[in-house]
């Protein structure tokens, strides 16, 4: 590991000093922050994190190491990570490599050393904001007003920068098909609809309802992803075009997208969700669940038309976190459905497979 001095710099100026780790170099990208314990090798490898310096507010990083089974895509996807303290030892019966080495052969800039629950408390009070990891020589207070003086990013459609298609089997012999509009859909959902008995068509994300339909599906997921929805317009014209003619269930930006089809409005959050401890109820229900999010938009409740019946609530901070259409087979929850402590797929899923709707 390096020794030469690295730093984090945000848009406003502020400085977190540390130590290069893994790529060295400079990475530049929205700063946000991850609370969970575990998950690190998810995360850097999730569509939804596409372009993102991800903080990783758990003291200690590395110290299960990387395996072949956790990707969730077949890629790095954080343009950046931020760690406090780095374990160069790793110990777990399924580990085939370190952190470290994982994120030098994919090319991504670290910095550790770093104090990242201030970062996150910075973060939480002052809203995410554009940030660089830097290492070697820099000048902090040029690098930031670079950041601060750039213009805003365009609203550019991330989502057809992670988005592919191919074909899914089931687990044994087919139950249902269905059909995916990859907004960057993940190998843990694919996973958990295998196991549904799901054969599955994955559509880029730019595929029209035709491209869908033709398919013949028994329903249709729009996945989850990265940036802002409002950008994805031609998966939320797809969306739209769908409604009524096959049952959806929209899934983290895929909710977004779909409540955009319905005629919904997007809000930007100060300080977005991303974790694996987010309470949230079902109000018909009235049951709790604990969720993974990854996400920095949600549903603007505010401007929410009366075609659109919200259907779960964050308890943290009262966002919307699920919705169903009023008059179509249409479903959205903002969390990302995962298996329960048994390993099997999430009863989401599973009912959305059995009966075309949402749980």
């Amino acid at each position: 590991m390096s020794k030469a001095k690295a730093a984090l710099i945000l848009e406003d100026g502020t400085m977190f000093e540390g130590l290069p780790f893994g790529q060295v170099g400079r990475a530049d990208g929205e700063v946000a922050f991850y609370t969970g314990v575990v998950g690190y090798q998810e995360v850097l490898t999730d569509p939804s994190y596409h372009r993102l310096l991800t903080v990783l507010t758990y003291p200690i990083i590395g110290a299960y190491g990387v395996n072949r089974e956790d990707n969730e895509s077949d890629a790095a996807q954080a343009a950046g990570v931020v760690i406090r303290e780095y374990s160069p030892y790793f110990s777990n019966w399924r580990a085939t490599g370190s952190l470290e080495d994982f994120l030098k052969a994919r090319g991504v800039v670290g910095i550790r050393e770093v104090d990242t629950r201030a970062v996150a408390v910075h973060l939480r009070e002052h809203g995410e904001m554009r940030g660089a990891i830097v290492s070697g020589d820099f000048d902090p207070k040029r690098i930031a007003r670079g950041l601060k003086k750039a213009p805003p990013p365009p609203k550019k459609d991330l989502v057809q920068e992670v988005s592919w298609e191919g074909t899914r089997p089931p687990v044994g012999p087919r139950k249902h098909r269905l059909a995916i509009l990859n907004l960057g859909v993940t190998n843990g959902l694919l996973a958990q609809l295998a196991a549904l008995g799901c054969e599955v068509e994955v559509l880029q994300s730019t595929a029209s309802a035709k491209d869908v339909l033709a398919k013949k599906p028994q329903g249709v997921v729009l996945a989850g992803g990265p940036g802002d929805p409002r950008a994805a317009a031609c998966a939320v014209e797809t969306a739209r075009a769908l409604l009524g003619k096959a049952p959806l269930l929209g899934i983290g930006l895929g909710h977004q997208v779909l409540a955009l089809a319905l005629g919904a409005a997007i809000k930007r959050m100060k300080a977005g969700h991303h974790g694996v401890n987010y309470p949230v109820r079902n109000l018909a229900a009235g049951t709790l669940h604990i969720t993974v999010q990854r996400h920095s938009y949600a549903v603007d409740e505010q401007n929410l038309p009366a075609a659109v019946e919200v259907t779960h609530r964050n308890l943290n901070d009262g966002t919307v976190e699920g919705i169903r259409a009023r008059d179509a087979a249409a479903w959205g929850v903002q969390f990302h459905p995962t298996p329960d402590e048994m390993e099997r797929p999430s009863p989401v899923l599973a009912a959305f497979c059995e009966n075309g709707k949402r749980s």
